[in-house]
């Protein structure tokens, strides 16, 4: 009998916490047919955090005509597109249109304009940050660089991923880097291919999802 209860109580455990992780889910996604608010600027892009890459030095988002604008700027340039990938696919999967994106005279970066008229919302989340419903169900190993194997490079690398509503990674960014751009971008590159899962429990409440992933290289 008393080990009834106890698996009882973990199964009800487990219902709360699945349960509870929709909930989130679902709050974050309340309202999202949203339309168009010209005072809304980024909306919620205006908190950049959790959309840029660490090894950008400078992102900055900005209210042009109506438009959602982003200016980035760095002495890395994988790191440069891995930013510029990164809000171009959420203006394709949010605004149904890419950016139009254009260099920096004079300096290295880009600037980035989303589509006229995107329903951008200041206050609902254009995702899930750390969203649960996903788990990674096929992984690819990265390839260790040669030349950082020569070297015998080592790290972690933390990235954030951009997931459609069927798992897809649609962009990655790095969020911690392993000190070394070789085994960052080595790490995304992997990270492009992997292919998620929706939990059983949850089903699709928004049409992107934020998770974030870890690779380790270590030498032999």
């Amino acid at each position: 009998m008393a080990a009834d209860r106890c698996w009882e109580r973990r199964m009800m455990m487990g219902s709360v916490f699945s349960w509870g992780a929709l909930l989130v889910a679902l709050l974050a996604a309340s309202g999202c047919s949203t339309k168009y608010d010209a005072a809304a600027a980024c909306g919620s892009l205006s908190d950049l955090a959790p959309v840029r890459d660490a090894s950008v030095d400078q992102l900055h988002a900005s209210h042009d005509g109506g438009r959602c604008a982003f200016r980035m700027t760095g002495r890395d340039p994988a790191a440069l597109q891995r930013q510029q990938h990164m809000l171009d696919a959420i203006s394709v999967i949010a605004c149904g249109q890419p950016a139009q994106i254009q260099p920096i005279q004079g300096a290295q970066g880009f600037e980035l304009q989303m589509p006229s008229r995107c329903p951008l919302s200041a206050r609902t989340s254009l995702f899930v940050r750390d969203d649960p419903r996903w788990r990674l169900e096929r992984l690819s190993m990265p390839s260790y660089p040669a030349v950082a194997r020569g070297e015998n490079l080592q790290g972690k690398v933390s990235m954030r991923l951009l997931l459609d509503d069927e798992g897809r990674v649609k962009a990655a960014i790095v969020a911690e880097s392993s000190g070394h751009p070789l085994l960052d971008e080595a790490a995304v590159k992997a990270a492009l291919g992997w292919q998620w899962k929706r939990e059983w429990w949850a089903f699709s409440a928004t049409r992107m999802s934020m998770v974030p992933a870890t690779t380790t290289f270590a030498g032999d």
